[in-house]
C-alpha cells in the first residue's frame, strides 16, 4: 500500500470511532423522537459512506499503479 493511503486508512479509523460514538450518542438519548434522531443520524451515516467509498478509491489508484510496474 501507499503511505498516504496507510495515513488515510489510520485517520478513516479515528474518524469512523467519532462518527460511531457521536451516532450512539444521538441514539442514546432519550429527550429525541424517532424523527430527531434519524435527522441526526442520516448526515453521520453518509460521512461514513464517503470515508468508505474515499479510502476505495485510493486502493483503486494504488492497485492500478502496481499492476503497470
Amino acid at each position: 500500500m501507499d503511505r498516504i493511503t496507510d495515513r488515510y486508512r489510520e485517520c478513516m479509523r479515528e474518524l469512523l470511532q467519532e462518527l460511531e460514538a457521536e451516532f450512539m450518542r444521538i441514539i442514546a438519548d432519550t429527550k429525541l423522537d424517532k424523527k430527531q434522531k434519524n435527522l441526526l443520524t442520516k448526515p453521520l451515516v453518509t460521512k461514513k459512506q464517503i470515508l468508505q467509498n474515499t479510502l476505495e478509491a485510493l486502493e483503486l489508484v494504488d492497485r492500478s499503479r502496481n499492476e503497470q510496474t
